[in-house]
């Protein structure tokens, strides 16, 4: 009777166990069916994302567009995001020793590459050695502005005052290694080649850093004529504004007009460079580690392809004159290295900074 008793009582712990294994499976299992919904739905393993920029300033084009798509991404992959301006040398700094789960990745735009070809990045930091993410947005209106008070309306005319007043300089604020000296190579080849050195000659640059820093140098009399963005320095060419810090735009580097400003591009005012129209879009795109994970890779190019399907993300954009433009990472790569490769000519024939430094 003792040993049939025990044998019930093994039977029912037997029981148990084998019941309590099945329902510790069945929550692994939903634990999982759970996870793996999450990350159908998009979110990824970091609660916080650093996303430095090629920029120190907070008021310009790449902190705009940085912080327009963080918001949104922010909502699409279930993660805190935090730009962080820490300029373009440093930016890849702190790229080369991320983390490869997506906790720190890059946003910049074409200066990431032209900065390498002028030599004022490392060669270390060439595309091909980051992943490259999908293009996100471009601005138009790339740009360049002159004292309200100047000589000259546009970029054409500008040159065309130089040779007229053959005692006369003019002096252009850019910086170096990137979009504003590469869009200023071709404004200055396209004098050369047109009035000659005679003209070009007397056109000067004043390296220079940040937004803000090219803005003070028109205004302290150090510059001319200033690279700057629709964006960035709309706020100075309004009405009103006072005559000291009143600018004027002269033109702009894209292949068409921005809606709502009468500012001519550079195609429109006969600029070319070996024969063919000068047009350069500034735009934007995500860089991170050679060896990132694929699913936050993924996971990213997928939360941006969402969000350029929402209207808000392109009117949260064209607050400030940017527009939407999605290319996603699988394509980017070839689209940026093809567009390096046209403009690596151009860096060829330009002069160097240093002999034309004012």
């Amino acid at each position: 009777m003792r040993l049939q008793i025990r044998m019930g009582e093994n039977k029912m712990k037997n029981s148990l166990i084998i019941f309590l294994i099945v329902i510790l499976m069945l929550s692994l299992t939903a634990c999982g069916d759970k996870a793996s919904g999450s990350n159908d739905e998009g979110e990824v393993d970091v609660s916080r994302i650093r996303l430095v920029i090629g920029s120190t300033s907070t008021g310009g084009d790449t902190y705009q567009n940085a912080d327009t798509i963080s918001r949104y991404l922010e909502d699409n992959l279930k993660t805190n995001i935090k730009v962080d301006a820490v300029g373009a040398v440093r930016a890849f700094q702190e790229l080369g020793k991320a983390r490869n789960d997506g906790s720190t990745i890059m946003f910049f735009h074409d200066m990431s590459y032209l900065g390498v070809e002028y030599g004022s990045i490392q060669e270390n930091n060439k595309l091909e050695n980051w992943t490259i993410g999908p293009i996100v947005s471009v601005n138009p209106g790339n740009a360049f502005l002159a004292k309200g008070g100047a000589p000259y309306d546009t970029m054409a005319e500008s040159a065309e005052w130089l040779k007229q007043n053959p005692d006369e300089t003019i002096t252009v604020a850019i910086e170096s290694g990137g979009v504003s000296e590469i869009t200023f190579n071709g404004y200055y080849l396209w004098v050369k080649e047109k009035y000659g050195t005679k003209v070009s000659d007397r056109i000067k640059a004043y390296v220079t850093g940040s937004q803000e820093d090219k803005n003070q140098a028109l205004w302290d009399g150090n510059a001319d004529i200033i690279n700057g963005s629709i964006g960035g320095n709309s706020e100075y060419v309004k009405d009103g504004v006072d005559d000291e810090i009143k600018m004027k735009f002269l033109g702009i580097t894209a292949g068409e007009r921005v809606e709502g400003y009468e500012i001519p591009t550079f195609a429109e005012q006969g600029i070319k460079v070996d024969g063919k129209e000068f047009v350069f879009d500034k735009e934007f795109f995500f860089l991170m580690p050679k060896d990132v994970d694929q699913d936050f890779a993924s996971k990213l190019n997928n939360a941006v392809a969402k969000i350029q399907e929402n209207p808000e993300y392109a009117e949260d954009l064209a607050k400030n004159s940017y527009k939407t433009k999605y290319i996603p990472a699988d394509k980017a790569e070839e689209y940026l290295l093809e567009k390096r490769e046209t403009f690596q000519k151009i860096i060829k024939k330009a002069p160097s900074l240093d002999n034309i430094t004012n």
